[in-house]
This record gives structure tokens, C-alpha cells and sequence, in this order.
């Protein structure tokens, strides 16, 4: 017996594989297959995961450690881990905490406790090779903290490959695009499936997540002080925002760590030394941002923003809250100019599969997009242009990878 599971940066899955038999889609949260990849800790050794980490998070005022977008965080060396309640958590721990909860929710479904996990991977964690396995090996000791014995690896964009493979001859393009990467596979399609199907793969740690903080950085950022300017005592030089804070603000993973001790020491003395005199509002609603730990409820909304500006002109992103009130209208126009770089390394990463496999565009057959940053018209529009219209199909957002994972699964069974 087999888990399959998809731990993603927005959304985890998991597929259950029993020699002889299909695999299934397990529920993981009140009926639902998917369960948000997010964790809440009001103290210690107490967990929430999901969307009852939000509601308790809600329900708490944000008293606690709120964690989201962990898998972005394997391929990073500086991230040595962080502290929850007086203990040192590294980034293996955490996300052994969100698969032991997975594997429970699973082993009480099937009435098993099983011990042999695939794990999908992106195709790259990282463009770095030494960084690359970094990640993998974090992540298969995640697994192993978290019950399970044996460990495969499959890379995602094959998994929502595998379904195909048995039709007529085909050059399929796998588009996934996710929270944290967007991942680019061609396979030629066969009766079976083997590492020959595989005709070229690249991946970039560029998608949803980072559209998000673009947002936050060239929009919203300015009502938290991102252009408050100081002085340091002892200096002449008038100083901007500094950059390493401004970009933990512009990230939906790294925004939690602004509350920790070194950086929320830091934001309290550059309230003391500004120079401006408007700036403390936008001081008092940084402050409020980190002291309730709004970061997610504020990334929601910039996550509605994005959405409403794939189909409309103009989206008012609205925030009221206590001690944080924003109103602030954004044009499509500067939006989709505003993720332009995002979605010119995404595009280069697609290019890239073609350069290093030889395959010209033309050739493809078939283009399937998964994931959820796969809906923006955005990304859809750019893949018409390179493909056209009737090449384009939309696979199940969410599921396809976890099924093809469990096919994969299936595969070393036998």
C-alpha cells in the first residue's frame, strides 16, 4: 500500500494506492480532497490545519504562529528554522508536522497505517543544483519524521502527464503552474510510461506567491511604509525602507517573520529615528500587521485583486480592520504591467524546455495547464499565442497531479 501525496504550496492532496485496485482521492478536510498547506499554532504542541487554522486564527485574533507557503522554503540555506513557543523549529520539522497530520487524516480513512509515501516534487526546487537536493533531502526528512519508511520522489509535471500516456503517439506539453513554481514538461506519449517519454523539463520558482508579492510590493506596501524615509542616529543620509524587511513584506511565506524579535526590534527603532511627518500612520498599521499577524487575510484579498483583474478593468482592494484601513483602487492595466517580469521568467523557463530538447513549438499536440495560477487569463493568453486555442486544455485544477502521483505509486507496486 501506497500514499501519494501532493504537497503543495497553496493546496496538499493525497491519493491512496492498494496493490489491485485504482488509486483513490482521499478527503482531508470535511469532504474535501484538498487541504490548504496551512498550519496554526496557538501554543505549543497544539496545531491547526487548513482552513480551521484560519477560523482559529480568526477566532484568536492571531495569537500565535501562523505558517503558509512552507514547501518555499526547502531549497532556501539561510532558512535554519525559527522559533514556536521556546523551541527552534527547523523547516523539516514544520513540514513534518503538516505531513504527520495528512498521514493520520489518511491512515484513519483507510483504516491502515502505511508507510510507503510518493512525494511530489517540483521539476526544479531550484536552478542551483546543490540547492535542488538540499530541498529533496529536507523534504524526504520531513517524511521520515512523519512515519514514513520508504520515499519516492516523482516530478509534479510528470504526475499530470501520466494519465495521458497511452494514447496515439503525442508531443504533450505539461504546463504546472503552482503557488510556489511553475513547471514545464514535454512528453512524447507511448503505451507505457519511462524516462525516454520524457523529452525535456525546467521549472522556476516563479508563480502565484510571487505575483502576489509583486502586488503587494508595487500596490499595497505603501500603506505599511514602504516609502517612509529616516535618519540613523549619528547619520547625514536620508535612508528608504530597508530592503531586506520590504521584501518579507512582499512575500506571503516570509511576511511572519517580520514579528520576529531581531527584525520587530528593527521596525521599532525606524519608527523613532523617520523623518516624515505622515509616517506614523503607516508605521501604527505596519505595526498592526505584525503584532495580529494579518499577513494572511491581507495576501486573501490581494489574491481577490488578482483574480477580479482577469476579468475586469479596474479591482478596489478594500481591507477594514481596526488600526488598518485601506482603500485603494488597481487598474488592470498597471497591474498586468506590474507582473510582467514575473511572467517573463515564468515564459523563459517554457522557452528553456524547448531549447534544451530541440522540439520545436509546433510540433506539440497537446497543451494541458494545471494548477491554480493556471486560471489567469494572464498565463492562458500567452500560451494561445505560442500554441493556439485548440491545442489548449484544461486539466482538473487540483487533482491531476495527485492522480498521476498515484499512478506513479501504482507503477512501483508491481
Amino acid at each position: 500500500m501506497w500514499y501519494a501525496i501532493d504537497f503543495g504550496t497553496s493546496n496538499s492532496l493525497l491519493s491512496f494506492v492498494e496493490e489491485g485496485k485504482e488509486p483513490r482521492v482521499l478527503n482531508l478536510e470535511n469532504g474535501n480532497p484538498i487541504l490548504r498547506s496551512l498550519i496554526f499554532t496557538p501554543q505549543k504542541n497544539k496545531y491547526f490545519f487548513g482552513n480551521e487554522a484560519i477560523e482559529k486564527y480568526q477566532e484568536l485574533g492571531g495569537d500565535g504562529r501562523f505558517f503558509r507557503s512552507l514547501k518555499k522554503f526547502l531549497p532556501e540555506p539561510s532558512f535554519k528554522g525559527t522559533e514556536v513557543f521556546g523551541k527552534r523549529m527547523k523547516i523539516e520539522d514544520l513540514i513534518a508536522t503538516m505531513l504527520r497530520e495528512i498521514k493520520k487524516r489518511a491512515d484513519i480513512e483507510t483504516g491502515n497505517d502505511v508507510k510507503n509515501v510518493v512525494l511530489g516534487r517540483p521539476a526544479l526546487y531550484s536552478l542551483d543544483p546543490a540547492k535542488d537536493k538540499l530541498a529533496e533531502d529536507r523534504m524526504r526528512l520531513a517524511a521520515e519524521i512523519a512515519g514514513f519508511e520508504r520515499i519516492e520522489f516523482c516530478p509534479e509535471p510528470i504526475a499530470a502527464g501520466l494519465d495521458v500516456v497511452g494514447n496515439e503517439s503525442e508531443v504533450i506539453l505539461i504546463c504546472d503552474f503552482g503557488g510556489g513554481t511553475s513547471d514545464f514538461t514535454l512528453l512524447k506519449s507511448g503505451e507505457s510510461f519511462s524516462k525516454e517519454n520524457v523529452l525535456g523539463l525546467s521549472g522556476v520558482f516563479v508563480a502565484g506567491d510571487a505575483i502576489d508579492g509583486r502586488i503587494m510590493r508595487n500596490f499595497i506596501s505603501e500603506h505599511f511604509g514602504k516609502n517612509v524615509k529616516y535618519k540613523a542616529p549619528m547619520g547625514n543620509n536620508l535612508l528608504s525602507f530597508p530592503t531586506k524587511l520590504l521584501k518579507k513584506l512582499c512575500n506571503p511565506a516570509h511576511i511572519v517573520f517580520l514579528k520576529e524579535r531581531e527584525n520587530w526590534e528593527f521596525l521599532k527603532e525606524l519608527e523613532q529615528w523617520s523623518v516624515g511627518g505622515a509616517d506614523q500612520k503607516f508605521f501604527n498599521q505596519l505595526f498592526c500587521l505584525v503584532e495580529e499577524q494579518l499577513g494572511y487575510p491581507i495576501y486573501s484579498k490581494i489574491e481577490k485583486s488578482k483574480i477580479e483583474l482577469g476579468s475586469e478593468d479596474c479591482s478596489n482592494y478594500l481591507f477594514d480592520h481596526p488600526g488598518i484601513q485601506i482603500n485603494m483602487p488597481i487598474n488592470r492595466e498597471n497591474f498586468e504591467e506590474a507582473v510582467g517580469p514575473e511572467l517573463e521568467e515564468i515564459f523563459n523557463s517554457l522557452k528553456k524546455v524547448f531549447d534544451s530538447s530541440g522540439v520545436e513549438y509546433e510540433t506539440v499536440d497537446l497543451v494541458r495547464i494545471t494548477g491554480g495560477t493556471g486560471q489567469m487569463p494572464l498565463v492562458q493568453n500567452r500560451l494561445i499565442e505560442l500554441f493556439g486555442a485548440d491545442k489548449i486544455q484544461m486539466n482538473k485544477v487540483f487533482q491531476s497531479v495527485v492522480t498521476g502521483l498515484g499512478k506513479y505509486a501504482q507503477s512501483l507496486s508491481k
